[in-house]
């Protein structure tokens, strides 16, 4: 069985709100302490829940104002009682990043306190005024937009494949970018999104018509069964690399590169590639997706590249399995740091722990995420960057469920090896690192997880 990937909270959501019953009164007689909804669960609504939760977004249902929201009240409680909402999975006893989104224990109390005292409105004097979201541009205005060259038809129903869009940029000279930003055409369907730096003379979906979904050959991500040749010296002087410019997820607004004075490098002649993972909504849809470009000043002293640390492919996850374990290792091989992390696996993933071994044999636990979730793509800055000597190691391990009691599982009768659709399995970590801006980023990651360094994994 295959299975769409939308948020099982959502559902979990919609189903308890059919059992509230409705309510007519506002502002009746409680006790004195039942929190309200305008003076004590709106504001956090506000900061923690509306970017998904709004009309147009990509949650189902919107928690704007009271109406939408009281038919939800015992479920909102029971998902922050559970911590699955907001969507945030690391341990909070590792590593400190600086875009968590942790519920105070005040915070969830007063959830709580409202689903069961009553679900009040309480005063509209107490009403904070509504947040304006920024349905355009979180960078400012870009100096290059790339868009989709035609709009992508989704259907109403079925499972999509992860998909990849070739869109002919034409840069026509190198550029260093301050800030990205994928802009979803069409939110309600697009899941999550990457736009990728494809070098000058890359091998990589060399035969893909431009402007159309393509899907990579199995177990070949990055290139198309044809290894990459490293690239030339671009015109001013740095190399060109495959490197993912910016990405979408919901809640996940442009992202900057500045820390560190740095910045990324577009070469000229490349390319864009957008990988994308649509969800259908029931009824026919269409999107046409853009990535916009905030220039930099001037060549920075550092480089912003992220890219794959592991990647490993050699495994097997027998049919049934309720716990294999597989783990994954490389070593960098140039000085850097590292400001952000997200790891990948798919539906039979339950945990995943990334440690830094340095070359002293200092071993550091940068994330550990106790439960994984594939249908919230979470990417996690570090609240400062992570020095890396030359030398240090990288260190994956995670645990999967291919059992029948693994109510994610697409099918628990058949072996699971690496693949690029999401009923197929990985083991990946994405990372952000800054390198020295003349370094040859090909050379940063090497290891035992039978990889090269730089390039691209499917969602």
């Amino acid at each position: 069985m295959q299975r769409l990937i939308i948020p099982a909270l959502f559902v979990l959501l919609m189903a308890l709100a059919a059992t509230v019953p409705p309510t007519t009164t506002s502002v009746s007689a409680a006790p004195a302490t039942a929190p309200t909804f305008n003076k004590d669960i709106l504001p956090i609504l506000q900061k923690n829940c509306q970017e998904c939760h709004r009309p147009g977004a990509i949650a189902p249902m919107s928690f704007v104002n009271f109406n939408e929201t009281r038919p939800y009240a015992r479920a909102i409680a029971k998902a922050v009682v559970n911590r699955t909402m907001p969507p945030w999975f690391a341990d909070p006893t590792v590593g400190h990043f600086e875009n968590a989104r942790y519920l105070s224990a005040s915070d969830i109390t007063a959830f709580t306190e409202w689903a069961e005292k009553g679900s009040l409105e309480g005063d509209a004097k107490d009403r904070p005024a509504p947040v304006v979201f920024n349905d355009g541009w979180t960078i400012g205005k870009p100096d290059i937009i790339v868009s989709m060259p035609k709009d992508i038809e989704i259907p109403a129903t079925g499972v999509l494949d992860q998909s990849n869009v070739l869109v002919y940029a034409h840069f026509d000279k190198d550029m260093w970018v301050k800030s990205a930003e994928v802009l979803p055409g069409n939110p309600r369907v697009v899941h999550h999104m990457k736009a990728w730096i494809r070098p000058p003379n890359s091998t990589w979906m060399k035969d893909a018509p431009e402007g159309v979904l393509y899907s990579p050959p199995r177990g070949a991500a990055g290139f198309d069964g044809v290894a990459p040749q490293p690239p030339p010296l671009s015109a001013t002087g740095y190399r060109p690399v495959q490197d993912i410019l910016a990405k979408y997820n919901p809640g996940v607004a442009g992202q900057e590169f500045t820390t560190g004075n740095a910045a990324k490098f577009i070469a000229a002649g490349s390319d864009i590639v957008f990988e994308v993972h649509y969800t259908a909504n029931g009824k026919p849809e269409t999107d046409r997706s853009s990535v916009g470009i905030v220039l930099a000043a001037g060549p920075p002293s550092q480089r912003h590249l992220t890219t794959t640390a592991i990647s490993e492919r050699d495994f097997e996850i027998p049919a049934g399995a309720p716990n294999v374990e597989v783990r994954g290792e490389t070593v960098v091989n140039e000085p850097a740091k590292l400001v952000w992390i997200q790891p990948h696996m798919h539906y039979r993933a339950k945990d995943y722990v990334l440690t830094v071994v340095y070359p002293s044999g200092e071993e550091k636990t940068v994330l550990r995420v106790p439960n994984y979730r594939f249908d919230w793509q979470i990417g996690y800055e570090l609240a400062e960057p992570l020095e890396l000597p030359k030398g240090t190691k990288f260190k994956t391990v995670a645990h999967y469920d291919n059992s029948a009691a693994n109510k994610f599982n697409p099918d628990p009768k058949v072996d699971v090896k690496y693949g690029a659709q999401s009923w197929d399995e990985m083991h990946v970590t994405f990372v952000g690192i800054l390198i020295d801006s003349k370094a040859n980023p090909a050379r940063t990651f090497g290891g035992s997880s039978g990889r090269r360094p730089v390039a691209q994994v499917a969602e």
